[in-house]
């Protein structure tokens, strides 16, 4: 019924990370069943006059630009003929930068420490009992949310200030679960169907920056960066954290940049007259329950 109802909507499903195809493959053989696959660059072409878009549509978008996009959900959203968007950070593809979320959760997982004293930027003092796996998990989930309300220098520092505090030595280049597609893995994906979107240059919350200069250099850095490895237009961008509050004017960098759309983070589904740089998405992962992912995919819960 929600489907029905909502059927002249567009939904816009967010993936970020992917362990298993099973999984994925339960998800996709559902989107075929029930809606109408469209890429991000069809959404934007239906609003400047091309063909409209089909009722029960939906897209598929994945953020960040992991190895687990190529190596697993890739072949998957092919083989059923989704024409997902990944997008990428471009630095992260060059292969020797961490996104900073990710040197948190490092530096918390590997550190000997089994108590660590921490001091913010503005003086505050933080104390964390790392006792155990779940302990340290939760520990760099609460920096990782203080750290995007600060100054994105005052973030940076902040990050770079973790392996000596935590007495971790972070391999140069990301690895394992933390390692990025290779600009070649980008390039087959782009062949296999897929679109690749900018994602920022190095994933700072855009809100926090000082300058449109940094803005600019961030957004419009990125598309750049993309276009020059993979010879082609970059359409589409996506907002880093994606909360209106992380966004501020960004808005008008991205519009000026002449991206045709930008997917934020804030939940929702997305009608005929939605603003195409402030597209809303709702937020999957594969190992959500076959029902409660079939009701994420209809917009029941949003």
């Amino acid at each position: 019924m929600v489907r029905w109802l909502r059927r002249r909507s567009l939904r816009i499903l967010m993936y970020h990370r992917f362990t298993t195809a099973e999984d994925l493959e339960r998800q996709c053989a559902h989107v075929r069943a029930h809606y109408v696959p469209v890429s991000l660059s069809q959404i934007a072409d239906a609003r400047n006059g091309g063909a409209p878009l089909p009722d029960r549509a939906l897209a598929v978008t994945v953020d960040d630009g992991y190895s687990d996009f190529h190596d697993i959900a890739f072949p998957v959203f092919a083989r059923y003929g989704i024409p997902a968007t990944v997008f990428v950070v471009s630095r992260f593809l060059d292969g020797d930068y961490w996104l900073w979320g990710d040197r948190v959760k490092y530096c918390f997982r590997h550190s000997p420490l089994q108590r660590v004293r921490l001091e913010m930027p503005d003086g505050t003092v933080l104390e964390y009992a790392l006792t155990d796996e779940t302990a340290r998990a939760r520990t760099a989930s609460d920096l990782k949310e203080r750290a995007k309300r600060l100054p994105s220098s005052d973030c940076a520092g902040l990050v770079d200030s973790l392996p000596a505090a935590l007495k971790v030595e972070i391999p140069s280049r990301p690895q394992g679960e933390f390692a990025p597609m290779s600009w070649e893995d980008a390039r087959r994906v782009v062949a296999g169907g897929m679109e690749v979107g900018a994602h920022t240059v190095t994933h700072p919350i855009l809100s926090a920056l000082g300058s449109r200069q940094e803005l600019d250099s961030e957004i419009a850095g990125s598309r750049d960066r993309i276009e020059a490895r993979l010879d082609r237009p970059v359409r589409h961008f996506c907002y880093p954290n994606g909360r209106m509050r992380d966004i501020g004017p960004a808005l008008d960098a991205v519009r000026d940049a002449g991206f045709d759309t930008a997917v934020t983070t804030e939940t929702g589904i997305n009608r005929a007259d939605s603003d195409l740089h402030l597209l809303r998405r709702i937020g999957v992962e594969t190992s959500y329950r076959e029902q409660y992912f079939e009701q994420c995919a209809a917009a029941f819960r949003v």
